[in-house]
């Protein structure tokens, strides 16, 4: 057999062996995020029905909050682990993979601790408008901001391994899988007050981080374990900006809507907001369950310069995404009264915002794994202008099209400000990269 047979039979092996991967991880992403999913509508369901639109309007819109702050008090290290663990140990250096893994946590917990003395600032301001009573449910989500941020690097440490479905597993199955365990005990005790929601949700990422922490150490290589730590804190802090700054603009373009909302017309219309804007989330689950797998991929393609089967693979990715999202879209869609009355007659007020948020989630899924792309290869800063661009639209929409269409205002906010980031970020991916990212 000549080189040139025996070359060409090598690059097929590894291309199927990429393939078959990628298919794997996909699938036990997809099943994670599709129980995932169970158990979150499970949860909402059992709070809406058992506190009432206004007392789940109260918890949502703390835990809104704390979502909010948990990101930028990340600084953006889960993102950048995926991408410097994957990187470090495609080249082999050890020592740099084990030091960006403790910095990272020694740094973001310092940071974590003064997001939550902000957090206490915010509260004051806004605990007249609440009631006293809520001082508690707010005193009891401020821990609940460490506890987020370590999880979130444990996630992204373990993906940049290769170990994709292990590092879902504690945010995406064992936290949820908690939470909804002690909410069903602590309802057959007595009534849930927000505090007693937040209260359950502190007690269950708990328990996820420490099994977070368990998985790292399993599947941390051998070879790292063993070295000592290099550090390059400016190297890496001068990468993790952006991509905090994206991290932010990400997670305000998915709670502004219902912060918003909770502010100008009361807890009431973010509780149907924030069910309404979950609910449309399932469009874009099989897209999220692609990423995974996806991002440490492209980040070793990409490195090696394998342009070519980097686009075969984002095109794959990106026409199964859109081909099993569209069916979903469209049964929300039409079954939009039916959805939102199991979570209790006052929620299907939120029909047309379900509507809304379903076509811009759509469009989210057919414009493919932009932001991985972007971030993966390191050009985050086009990303942070990207996110940055669709998060002042969003913001200033939900200004004028709340007091004129309510909670449809902030459902239509939400929705352009995901399509105007989309259309840019496909542009941007072209540009860069030379790779269409859409899947039609």
């Amino acid at each position: 057999m000549n080189p040139n047979m025996l070359s060409r039979l090598w690059l097929i092996r590894r291309e199927e062996t990429l393939k078959a991967h990628m298919i794997r991880a996909a699938g036990g992403s997809l099943f994670l995020r599709v129980a995932n999913t169970l158990l979150v509508i499970a949860t909402t369901l059992v709070l809406a029905r058992i506190m009432g639109a206004r007392d789940y309007g109260v918890y949502a819109y703390i835990i809104s909050w704390v979502s909010l702050l948990s990101v930028p008090a990340a600084m953006g290290f889960d993102t950048l682990l995926v991408r410097e663990v994957a990187k470090y140990k495609a080249s082999g250096k050890w020592d740099a993979l084990k030091g960006v893994i403790r910095w990272t946590d020694r740094y973001a917990l310092r940071i974590s601790f003064g997001f939550v003395i902000i957090w206490g600032c915010v509260w004051r301001i806004l605990c007249d408008r609440f009631g006293p009573q809520t001082n508690l449910a707010s005193l009891i989500a401020a821990g609940l901001l460490p506890l987020q941020v370590l999880g979130f690097l444990r996630r992204g440490a373990v993906q940049g391994i290769g170990r994709v479905i292990e590092a879902q597993a504690p945010l995406m199955l064992a936290l949820p899988g908690a939470f909804l365990v002690l909410i069903a005990v602590f309802g057959l005790v007595s009534d849930i007050s927000p505090a007693k929601a937040i209260g359950a949700q502190l007690l269950a990422s708990f328990l996820a981080l420490l099994l977070g922490t368990r998985i790292r150490r399993k599947h941390l290589p051998r070879e790292a374990d063993l070295a000592e730590p290099s550090y390059f804190p400016r190297q890496w802090l001068k990468s993790a900006l952006p991509l905090m700054f994206v991290g932010v603009a990400g997670i305000v373009n998915q709670r502004l809507s219902t912060v918003m909302a909770g502010t100008m017309l009361g807890p009431e219309a973010a509780g149907i907001l924030d069910v309404a804007i979950k609910g449309s989330m399932v469009v874009n689950f099989i897209l999220l369950s692609v990423n995974m797998p996806l991002a440490p991929a492209v980040a070793q393609l990409y490195s090696k310069g394998e342009m070519k089967r980097l686009q075969g693979l984002v095109t794959r990715c990106a026409r199964a995404a859109l081909a099993a999202s569209v069916p979903v879209a469209a049964m929300l869609i039409v079954f939009a009264n039916r959805v939102l009355s199991f979570f209790g007659k006052d929620f299907v007020a939120g029909n047309m915002a379900l509507g809304i948020l379903v076509l811009g989630q759509a469009v989210n899924v057919g414009a493919g794994s932009v932001g991985v792309l972007l971030n993966m290869t390191g050009y985050e800063w086009d990303t942070a202008k990207g996110v940055g661009i669709a998060s002042a639209v969003n913001f200033i929409l939900n200004l004028y099209l709340i007091p004129l269409f309510h909670i449809e205002g902030a459902a239509i906010a939400n929705a352009v400000s995901m399509i105007v980031w989309n259309v840019l970020m496909a542009k941007w991916v072209y540009q860069r990269l030379g790779i269409r990212s859409f899947g039609f």
